[in-house]
């Protein structure tokens, strides 16, 4: 029995895998993993590699190894349970876990505010209406800070954004704002942040935590000179992981 499941663990990979991929795609939980325009295509792979598994089964074969010696048999059963074991930990991995955002530990180990990553953001004219300020997103936002950091061009403007709590390491009493924006799919996923300026938010906010911001950027107050410009809040709401928590 052992031997069969060892040597079918391939196609019993290949359709738990697929399997799994079309589950979270029904769930809509795909986009944790891959940029939602790979989303018709990785689905339709997983439909085929369902298919083939189906159909290697139907026409599987039986091979006697008798004619191997001793030696080869015995390399092959090393081999056998070692890429077994490897392939069910993996599955075990992906069944058990559920889907998740990238978390503030990731944001730490990648370079913020990426310039290729808000590069690619078009840029806003002076003349757009304060209705469309309300709209922008925690990239957007970026984008303009990093494009103009004179004080006036934010008077009247609003920020309502929402994201993930991260440490800043200016201040004890700021921290970012921040999201991830991906290009192809989590492993390539890049941080941009906005700094918040908030004297004693750890007693009511903590880290990894999702939040909407409302209120406007300001000068950064002194002995805060790492950035010139911060989110000063109007209002804080605490919220829900977004179905789609990350931006693309």
């Amino acid at each position: 029995m052992w031997a069969k499941v060892l040597a079918s663990r391939g196609m019993l990979a290949v359709s738990i895998f697929a399997t799994v991929t079309l589950w979270l795609g029904f769930e809509g939980k795909l986009s944790s993993y891959i940029h939602p325009r790979y989303n018709l295509f990785t689905l339709a792979m997983a439909g085929v590699g369902l298919m083939l598994v189906v159909i290697a089964a139907a026409t599987r074969e039986t091979h006697n190894h008798d004619h191997d010696d001793q030696l080869r048999k015995r390399r092959y059963r090393v081999a056998d349970v070692l890429s077994a074991s490897v392939t069910t930990g993996l599955l075990l991995v992906l069944i058990i876990l559920p889907p998740a955002t990238l978390s503030s530990a990731t944001a730490e180990n990648r370079s913020s505010n990426d310039v290729a990553v808000l590069s690619s953001v078009e840029t806003f004219d002076d003349q757009a209406s304060l209705e469309l300020f309300e709209t922008l997103t925690v990239r957007d936002w970026a984008v303009l800070l990093m494009q103009n950091q004179n004080p006036s061009y934010y008077r009247g403007k609003q920020v309502n954004a929402i994201g993930m709590v991260t440490p800043s390491g200016t201040s004890d009493d700021v921290f970012n704002l921040t999201r991830f924006v991906i290009t192809c799919c989590a492993v390539d996923a890049r941080p941009v942040s906005i700094p918040v300026y908030q004297p004693g938010w750890q007693e009511s906010i903590s880290v990894n935590s999702w939040l909407r911001i409302e209120g406007g950027f300001a000068p950064s107050p002194e002995g805060i000179a790492a950035v010139p410009l911060l989110l000063v809040p109007v209002k804080i709401s605490h919220e829900e992981v977004p179905r789609d928590p990350y931006l693309f």
